[in-house]
Order: C-alpha cells, then structure tokens, then sequence
C-alpha cells in the first residue's frame, strides 16, 4: 500500500500546484520477488479500509503552491499518514 499511499501525496502536492499527472503503461521491466498472496492481501486490507479517510485528510492539508515548497508540503503530507499509524516514523529519516 506505501506505494498507492506515495502516489496519493504526489497527486495531491500536483493538484496543489496545477499540475496534470499522466498515467501510461509500463516501460520498463520488474524482476519482482516472490509473493504471498494472503500475506499480501493482509498487509494492504489497512488500505483498503483507509484510503478514503487518507484522501479526505489530505485534501484538508493546506499546502503552498510552487517548487520552493515541494520538501515542506512532503513532510506536512506524510506527518499526517505518521498520526494515523499509518506508516512509521522512521519513513522521515533525519529529516524531522
């Protein structure tokens, strides 16, 4: 789910600045590693029973338009999913 989760700030921090997102198919190839598909689905039902709480939220953040401030609308975004318990803190790194 962090990768889904990612991808709702980066469209949230380009709806805040006008910007469009464009989505295509792949053009590149993945050597994926093996998966579980019961442990998968465990690890994404948090998503699924969030992700509409998750947009809400950050629909509600006020962010700053413009490039100087892509760093600080990061950090205000995944402080939010930090508060939820929704990824660990430790996803800021020394950047707190």
């Amino acid at each position: 789910m962090t990768d889904i989760w990612r991808s709702f700030i980066a469209q949230r921090i380009a709806w805040t600045n006008g910007w469009n997102i464009l989505f295509h198919n792949a053009t590149v190839y993945q050597e994926r590693n093996e998966h579980h598909l019961l442990k998968d689905f465990e690890d994404e039902i948090p998503g699924y029973l969030n992700n509409k709480m998750i947009c809400e939220k950050l629909m509600r953040l006020e962010l700053k338009a413009g490039t100087s401030h892509l760093f600080e609308n990061m950090m205000t975004c995944y402080k939010t999913f930090i508060e939820k318990g929704l990824i660990d803190a430790r996803e800021l790194g020394s950047s707190r």
